[in-house]
């Protein structure tokens, strides 16, 4: 990440920090990249477990992802059907009177937020292994 994070000034003669948007861009990409790796390794059993860990580390209300995320972690198809099924029972539910679109959003969390949550998951993970 820190050679992403470089990467403007590479070859210039003046050694310079990155701009901060994208320093931004370049830390939110590779959290995002972090977080799909860490739930394609998850183990899917059980898959409740799964999923939550899914809708928790990603936040993306999408099908369509989730299903990549399946198609990543080499499920059939048939245990893919399943998945997706629970997946859409465990989506959170928009407050009442919202707007129910096809798409769910999210609120963004604050950095304060997701490094805690990184850290979090850190811990768990540690303690598994």
């Amino acid at each position: 990440m820190f050679l992403l994070l470089d990467l403007p000034s590479i070859g210039s003669q003046v050694l310079r920090k990155a701009p901060a948007s994208y320093t931004k861009i370049v830390v939110k990409g590779m959290t995002r990249a972090e977080m799909i790796l860490k739930v394609v390794m998850a183990p899917h059993e059980p898959p409740v477990v799964f999923v939550d860990n899914y809708i928790k580390l990603l936040a993306d209300g999408n099908p369509e992802t989730f299903q990549k995320i399946l198609d990543m972690k080499g499920l059939k198809r048939s245990e893919q059907s399943s998945m997706l099924e629970l997946f859409r029972q465990r989506l959170p539910t928009p407050p009442s009177g919202a707007d129910t679109g096809p798409s769910l959003s999210f609120s963004t969390p604050t950095p304060e937020q997701e490094s805690s949550r990184i850290r979090r998951l850190e811990k768990l993970i540690k303690k598994r292994l």
